[in-house]
């Protein structure tokens, strides 16, 4: 894995930061993050409505308006450009969609925030800075000795909550074929799929999921928090008696609100690729370790508290103990500071970076070094989750143990875990079916080598499960705008209308996968596919786009870049170029080794189109819309206003060069601010 250069960020540039490293790395792994909801019917096709000045607007039904005024609008420096941190991977810029994913950022409203990001999605569809092609299901396979297998979109799941028939072979350990061998087990430098899910069964946080559930999260080191009414000072309440496991030195460490700072603080300091979901919301510097007396303080002067459905005003510790049902030890309070009000900052607390690790252990290791590695802490990780590492065996497995110190209730039904490290996708389905493993991933186009299998055990006849489950992935190709014919948007909305979708599905996925209608994918807040374009395979409607543009396709060569090792990137990649031959265009595949094709991608000039996916790192459409589609822009100062009327707009923004977007009945204005 390539690091990104350590680079002075401010405002909008910081809060965009996104994850370059662990999709192009890792898109593998991110083929592991499911949903549960199913695919809906395509929607009838509609066109986006945008117009410019305030006298063009005509909103039937409009009922509501949302202002989003900026201030202080400016454009990167081209060297400050990064794709998928600073700027789209497509190199798109649009100053409005920039405005519009800030907002999203920062409302705190639910109704106006879901309303934000349903006209992203609308921008995304109708301009195409990717190409939008299919959102994937895939396959968990297992015997059905394995029991209580569920599956959660970004941690797949913990093994302690699941559990193992008494008469399968080895009951005593779950036996797990993975694929790939993993970077590094530190939660500070780790951006790698594979890599958090291990991490997940080793390391708490202050907070977690409640197995596969999305919508909400729950206590974990944490027992209770509350925060200010900005919501830009957030107070947790750390669980007490909680020990870190080293078994190296067969020791334990108490788990203090310390070592919950230095953890944040940690990942910061050594500016490794995951660091930017903490950097760009918690100012780790003003967060800190606070004292019960200081907390009941605050406490006595009101702070705000939500949990699940519920939420509430709360001004003593007994009252916020109280609301979280909890009634055991305490360590003691953090605070952290953020850098402004974010709707997913619980989110984001309960990813792999926002681990809990050990100071003293760490400390006694090599300590933190500013932009470096812990060499350590790669291989020996001591945490407090209910599994410990027994071994790595390089390019062979991964073994865990139960943890004997385990805090949690839910403490591990089998005692071992070996995850096997197989990439040869025919020796990982030999050993399952042989009953050598109990669970495997496997490409979704390669099921039918499991599908009917089952085996004699113990006097017992098994079956194989195969679980079909929706996922938060969505794959899309890669136009680079910078060069010609990409840089107009018939253009790119003509290579849509040559797009088989139906075949990608099949074909590369095994049917398991849906068609995508924009950056946010089905499942997740603000997702909409009602009032975007149906990109369906049209030849003539194509082939009118390009005459639009005033485009000869038989004068361009298009290169399709994609990264080795992928079967359904190759598969993508041979139906998009029959497809885009058809239009006239001479079409090309180039295969690259993962650090070719990382350097390529990264380059503004180093490719025409390249293909790839999305998984996410948290819950949340902010996750995708930044990342993916940000345009390079930063800005003093981005307001949300909710007005009744278009003369209250106009006292605003700048309504001659604003633009007006609609969805249902809501009328979305984006300029500059007027106000001084």
């Amino acid at each position: 894995m390539a690091n990104m250069k350590s680079r002075s960020l401010t405002k909008t540039t910081i809060a965009i930061i996104a994850i370059v490293i662990v999709v192009i790395a890792g898109i593998g792994g991110w083929y592991f993050y499911y949903r549960r909801a199913g695919p809906t019917a395509p929607p009838e096709e509609a066109k986006p409505t945008e117009t410019g000045g305030a006298g063009e607007v005509q909103v039937p039904g409009a009922k509501n308006i949302l202002v989003i005024a900026y201030k202080g609008a400016k454009k990167l420096p081209e060297d400050q450009l990064v794709p998928y941190s600073s700027i789209s991977p497509s190199w798109y810029s649009n100053i409005t969609l920039d405005a519009l994913i800030w907002a999203g950022r920062t409302c705190t409203d639910p109704e106006q925030r879901k309303v934000i990001y349903n006209v992203i999605q609308k921008i995304t569809n109708d301009e195409l800075p990717l190409i939008w092609l299919v959102q994937t299901q895939a396959p968990r396979v297992y015997w059905e000795w394995m029991k209580d297998v569920y599956f959660h979109p970004t941690l797949r799941f913990r093994f302690n909550h699941l559990g193992k028939d008494p008469n399968a072979p080895e009951p005593d350990m779950i036996r797990y074929g993975g694929t790939e061998e993993p970077h590094s087990l530190d939660p500070a430098v780790s951006y790698w799929g594979f890599d958090w899910w291990i991490m997940y069964q080793i390391y708490d946080r202050l907070v977690t999921y409640e197995k596969e559930v999305t919508e909400y999260v729950v206590p974990s080191i944490a027992v209770a928090w509350a925060h200010s009414e900005d919501a830009t000072e957030w107070y947790f309440v750390i669980r007490g008696n909680v020990v870190f496991y080293d078994p190296w030195e067969n020791k334990t460490y108490p788990l203090e609100p310390e070592d919950v700072i230095y953890s944040l603080r940690r990942v910061v300091i050594m500016h490794q690729d995951p660091y930017w979901l903490i950097d760009t919301f918690i100012d780790v510097n003003a967060s800190d370790v606070i004292s019960l007396d200081d907390f009941k303080a605050i406490l006595a002067k009101g702070l705000f508290t939500e949990f699940k459905e519920s939420s509430k005003k709360v001004t003593s510790l007994d009252e916020l103990l109280s609301f979280f049902k909890y009634n055991g030890p305490v360590a003691g309070v953090v605070k952290l500071k953020l850098k402004f009000p974010y709707p997913a900052i619980l989110n984001v607390l309960a990813t792999m970076p926002a681990s809990i690790v050990c100071k003293e252990a760490i400390e006694a290791h090599g300590g933190v070094k500013p932009g470096e590695e812990n060499p350590w802490v790669y291989e020996h990780p001591v945490g407090s989750g209910p599994y410990y590492m027994v071994k790595w065996e390089h390019r062979q497995y991964v073994e865990l143990a139960a943890n004997p110190y385990y805090w949690g209730d839910d403490k591990p039904k089998v005692r071992r875990v070996r995850i096997f490290l197989i990439p040869e996708d025919e020796t990982r389905i030999m050993l399952f079916t042989k009953g050598d493993l109990d669970m495997i991933d496997m490409p979704a186009s390669l099921l039918f080598k499991v599908e009917g299998v089952s085996l004699e055990y113990g006097g017992k006849k098994w079956n194989v499960v195969i679980r079909k489950q929706n996922t938060l992935v969505i794959m899309y190709a890669v136009p680079n705008v910078n060069k010609e014919p990409f840089n107009k948007k018939e253009v790119r909305q003509a290579l849509a209308y040559a797009i088989p979708y139906d075949q990608i599905a099949k074909t590369a996925y095994g049917g398991l996968a849906f068609k995508a209608y924009g950056v946010i994918p089905k499942g997740m807040f603000g997702f909409q596919n009602d009032e975007v374009i149906n990109y369906t395979y049209n030849l003539d409607k194509a082939k009118a786009l390009l005459e639009k543009a005033g485009v000869d396709p038989t004068k361009y060569t298009i290169t399709i870049l994609i990264c080795e090792g992928y079967k359904e990137l190759q598969d993508e990649a041979t139906i998009l170029q029959m497809a885009w031959s058809q239009l006239g265009f001479k079409v090309r595949i180039e295969v690259a080794s993962r650090p070719t094709f990382n350097e390529r991608i990264m380059s503004k000039d180093g490719f025409d189109v390249n293909l790839i996916g999305w998984g996410p790192d948290y819950v949340d459409p902010d996750d995708y819309a930044g990342p993916l589609t940000c345009g390079g822009y930063e800005f003093d100062e981005v307001k949300v206003i909710k007005v009744s009327s278009l003369d209250e707009a106009k006292k605003i923004v700048d309504m001659s060069t604003a633009k007006q977007l609609t969805y249902k009945d809501w009328l979305v204005i984006v300029g500059k601010s007027i106000e001084s």
